[in-house]
């Protein structure tokens, strides 16, 4: 990586570590340990359950793709692959959408590309499913949410766009521009058949077949009936917990589906894995929305984060020596049939 990438990974970690700093740093420490001993993780190992269940449906889910696409791949390397994936989010953020592709072109022999377009549809499904459901959570719970809403998100974009209106225009001026010079590139291109803007072509193209998967896919239903499945266990995930402890107990579905709106912006901020950003804006809520105590709001945070990214940890592991014994042993049968012939 270069010494820029570096730095920037470094940066973000550093503010993640600087929020979890300042929403702890006036707490009695003494209580959320407390709450930490008191915690029943039966509810915490339910809520891992579902995590695994989760990511082993988005891995049937871009099988689905795949074939559309006429390519074949086992399930258990295309689990292996997200896993992988995974684990080098929590390093670098996005790095594991390129990572998992590398892992599943390696072992599956499908074209990089193409596996990048599928992983840009699914993350075009994904940011669509997310914005629906905090509509959904927001329109439902309006009257309960209002207040917070505009008090923490609608007046602070307000005066934002009030003070530096002019910065909104200049970044949309540069838009347009940029397109019409990617229209002039791409329309070059189509006149060469090598250098690096047939090369870029053709990453597009690939791209663009990913794209078009979910359209030509024979099994729409399915495909959909996967992504309700997917985050219904990651609604589980959060509500789970809620159970761990006496403080959060109480708690509904509906607040189930708020903490995961809100829990899910903190986990794509660009943070790796979500740190500071993710118990920042959970305990906010928790504390603001639940009035629920500051040291239990905390507690819940801390352990619904740490569980899945030890849960992560765990199984991208696992995946990454997995997938290095399965492809030993490929190469061992590769070998034995020469020698038979």
């Amino acid at each position: 990586m270069k010494i820029k990438g570096i730095l920037r990974i470094v940066l973000f970690m550093v503010i993640g570590i600087g929020i979890l700093w300042l929403v702890t740093r006036n707490q009695n420490l003494e209580k959320i340990w407390v709450e930490f001993k008191n915690a029943n993780f039966w509810w915490v190992l339910a809520s891992m359950l579902s995590g695994i269940i989760s990511h082993y449906i988005r891995a049937l889910r871009w099988n689905l793709l795949l074939q559309s696409m006429d390519y074949k791949t086992q399930t258990n390397i295309t689990f292996h692959a997200l896993m992988t994936g995974y684990i080098a989010n929590l390093v670098v953020p996005r790095l594991g959408e390129v990572t998992r592709c590398a892992t599943l072109s390696r072992y599956s022999k499908i074209p990089f590309n193409a596996l990048a377009g599928t992983v840009v549809a699914e993350r075009v499904l994904d940011m669509v499913t997310l914005l629906l459901l905090i509509l959904l959570t927001i329109l439902f719970q309006f009257y309960f949410l209002g207040d917070f809403l505009s008090y923490y998100i609608f007046d602070p974009l307000l005066n934002l766009l009030d003070q530096k209106i002019w910065v909104l225009l200049v970044f949309i001026l540069v838009v347009v521009l940029l397109l019409f010079v990617a229209r002039h590139l791409y329309l070059k291109s189509k006149k060469h058949q090598t250098g690096w803007i047939f090369k870029v072509r053709r990453q597009i193209s690939g791209f663009i077949k990913g794209l078009d998967s979910i359209r030509q896919m024979g099994k729409k239903g399915l495909f959909y009936g996967y992504t309700v499945l997917i985050w219904f266990f990651y609604l589980l995930m959060v509500y789970l917990v809620f159970f761990a402890f006496d403080s959060t107990s109480h708690l509904g579905i509906d607040a189930g589906f708020t903490i995961l709106s809100v829990g899910s912006l903190g986990i794509v901020a660009p943070v790796p894995g979500g740190i500071g950003t993710y118990h920042f804006i959970v305990i906010k809520t928790l504390t603001e929305l639940y009035n629920i105590t500051l040291e239990s709001a905390t507690s819940y945070a801390y352990i619904a984060h740490a569980s899945q990214m030890l849960l992560i940890i765990f199984m991208g592991g696992v995946a990454y020596f997995s997938l290095g014994w399965i492809y030993k042993n490929k190469m061992r049968n590769y070998v034995a049939q020469d020698e038979q012939d």
